[in-house]
């Protein structure tokens, strides 16, 4: 006899919440309880074929949620993994499945005219919830996942990474204040930007771009980081990206190099310009 596949799911689930952080685990959590159970969770693991799995991918991808489909696929790859590991003679299904190719939408930085309408959205509805998190991100590069653990000392604003994997040591991040960041300081409020969920923040963003992403304010930074002429290596350490390992650099940028604070802030200093004018 096999186990049913809502109680084998139920036990990956328990093995996954040691293993992995809390906000990765509630996303797998909620693809087995939405998209999974209601299709297998009354099957047998001897009875879900190759083709029940195309199918239910199929069907969502149909519906153009290709996001969706993806994440499926993976965690079911994953589970079926450890499934034939422990029942040998099942047979994977999961070996032929196929999904047309689905390109992630990544986002674009916002233009010098653009980050200045943000600005003065700010600054003409300064009462709006969601605002002081929105200047903090696109003038830092923090992830939104970041803001609950920022500080601000005066000189420096610190937070835990969100890249930080479970039962390893936490990695604080220290940025120190742009030209840019110090302009506009005043108009951010710290307790209300590190109490700004994930939600909030999106539908902030959409008040005053509908079409646009929070992560598109990180890019921002990133961008115009570069532009100003920072070196690449600074702005990976000041972004979190030395520790993030789809992004694809050379060992040296991972971690040979140890930058004196004074040089940290010499670069920092370096993020100063003026926005775009209409015509």
């Amino acid at each position: 006899m096999h186990p049913l596949f809502k109680d084998y799911a139920a036990e990956w689930l328990k093995e996954k919440s040691r293993t992995v952080k809390e906000s990765t685990f509630k996303g797998y959590e909620q693809l087995v309880r939405v998209n999974l159970l209601p299709a297998f969770g009354e099957m047998s693991l001897a009875e879900i074929t190759r083709k029940e799995v195309q199918d239910l991918l199929f069907s969502y991808a149909d519906q153009g949620k290709n996001r969706t489909a993806q994440k499926l696929k993976v965690m079911l790859t994953a589970m079926f993994d450890v499934i034939v590991s422990d029942y040998p003679k099942l047979t994977n299904p999961m070996g032929k499945i196929v999904l047309n190719h689905y390109e992630v939408k990544k986002g674009r930085a916002f233009t010098k005219d653009e980050e200045k309408q943000i600005i003065d959205f700010c600054k003409q509805h300064p009462h709006y919830h969601g605002n002081s998190a929105l200047l903090l991100l696109m003038y830092t590069g923090m992830r939104v996942g970041e803001l609950k653990t920022a500080e601000y000392d005066g000189q420096y604003i610190t937070c835990i990474s969100e890249k930080t994997r479970k039962g390893r040591k936490e990695i604080v991040r220290k940025i120190p204040i742009s030209p840019m960041l110090k302009r506009i300081l005043h108009m951010i409020d710290f307790e209300k930007a590190t109490h700004t969920n994930r939600d909030v923040a999106r539908d902030a963003i959409k008040r005053i771009f509908p079409d646009r992403h929070t992560h598109e304010l990180r890019y921002t930074f990133i961008t115009r980081a570069k532009e100003c002429g920072v070196n690449p290596e600074v702005v990976m350490l000041l972004v979190g990206h030395e520790h993030d390992q789809d992004v694809r650099t050379s060992k040296v940028d991972r971690g040979y190099t140890t930058y004196s604070e004074e040089y940290m802030l010499s670069e920092i200093l370096k993020i100063d310009y003026e926005y775009e004018q209409k015509c």
